[in-house]
């Protein structure tokens, strides 16, 4: 029976090439799935043989550690992006998520304040 090991959903592509790696290199059976047209299916890696679940777990639990730790290391990290520099990326997005989040507000509230 196949089971999920590592879902692939907001990771970046040099983490997740170095996991098919690490599963490869140990020779664990796995395949992949993607997020689907709509990117609302789970993206990850699937282990084929449900008995070499602790051993894959372990490999990329141990891998996450060095990972996180050689990031910290790095001088030159990216700070977090604060919301100005979102919107000055994708304002149109930015307006519209902005506008449809203040309509779903209006009509959950109206009803209450005798607006509708």
């Amino acid at each position: 029976m196949s089971v999920l090991i590592f879902k692939l959903n907001g990771v970046s592509d040099e983490e997740a090439d170095a996991v098919r790696q690490l599963l490869d290199d140990n020779a664990l059976d796995f395949y992949e799935s993607s997020a689907g047209r709509w990117g609302v299916s789970i993206a990850g890696l699937w282990l084929k043989d449900n008995s070499q679940k602790a051993e894959a777990r372990a490999l990329i639990e141990a891998y996450q550690i060095e990972r996180v730790a050689s990031l910290r290391d790095e001088p030159g990290q990216q700070p977090l992006a604060t919301l100005q520099d979102r919107f000055k990326a994708a304002p149109v997005q930015i307006s519209a998520m902005t506008l449809l989040l203040l309509m779903v507000l209006f009509v959950s509230i109206a009803p209450f304040l005798g607006w509708l």
